[in-house]
């Protein structure tokens, strides 16, 4: 069953963030999400974002929401990765580890496909996403970035 999304008429996403918030970018380049990733990130906003902040009671800052192709590859992002569909966000909670912010995501129950810890050297964020129409498909990996690089399997910290 599809998801339906809060139709909003006053130029937001969601109740809590911005579009300015998802096309931000220090690198200088063109950075303007397509109508389909717009419409990914109202999802990812919507069914992850919002219900995490309801949940925290307290600001989240999205680091990384949307990426165009040459911002994706000024930053050395993934060639799959779903920033540049809308589909994910990299996001920290202001005094919470990102191992803590993990914890909450478990904690307020919300259906994701990925979600991976960074260790504090490696930004010290939470990347989480989603499978925008085929929620079915959501794996629930969790994964933790060590300071050493690569990936290995979450376990509580």
């Amino acid at each position: 069953m599809g998801h339906v999304l809060d139709l909003r008429f006053d130029g937001r996403p969601g109740e809590f963030f911005t579009w300015a918030e998802f096309e931000r970018t220090g690198t200088g380049l063109p950075n303007e999400a397509p109508p389909a990733a717009r419409a990914n990130l109202q999802l990812l906003t919507q069914q992850i974002l919002d219900p995490l902040r309801r949940h925290l009671g307290k600001p989240i800052k999205v680091n990384s929401g949307f990426r165009s192709e040459v911002v994706n590859q000024a930053v050395g992002g993934s060639k799959t990765s779903r920033h540049k569909t809308g589909e994910a966000a990299d996001i920290v909670c202001p005094g919470m580890s990102a191992t803590e912010l993990v914890g909450a995501i478990l904690a307020a129950g919300i259906d994701f496909d990925q979600v991976i810890a960074y260790a504090p050297s490696r930004g010290g964020h939470v990347h989480i996403g989603l499978r925008c129409g085929t929620p079915e498909l959501h794996r629930h990996q969790i994964l933790w970035a060590p300071a050493s690089g690569g990936y290995e399997p979450y376990r509580a910290r």
